[in-house]
């Protein structure tokens, strides 16, 4: 499920203006942050991914039609491309 959470990760950067905001410059906190909304990278993710510029997402961002992004209170809850977590009962969340 990986390939899935860093295809997520990559989308809602370009779509969602102030997640693009937090994330960049990549640092520790960054991949926290996305961890934080369901979005669980590998070591070697984390590493291809820290390479990324933000101003190439503003850059993109900017072309795309106002009704596929995001500006403003972000408000994405995650998919589910984390790993299920059990709870304390043994159920799984």
């Amino acid at each position: 499920m990986s390939q899935k959470c860093v295809e997520l990760l990559l989308g809602r950067i370009l779509t969602d203006e102030d997640f693009r905001r937090e994330f960049f410059p990549i640092r520790d906190f960054s991949f926290a942050m996305a961890a934080s909304h369901g979005l669980e990278l590998t070591a070697v993710e984390r590493s291809a991914l820290s390479k990324l510029k933000g101003r190439r997402f503003d850059f993109i961002a900017q072309t795309l039609d106002p009704r596929i992004a995001r500006s403003g209170v972000s408000v994405f809850q995650g998919d589910g491309c984390a790993s299920p977590r059990k709870t304390s009962a043994g159920e799984v969340s």
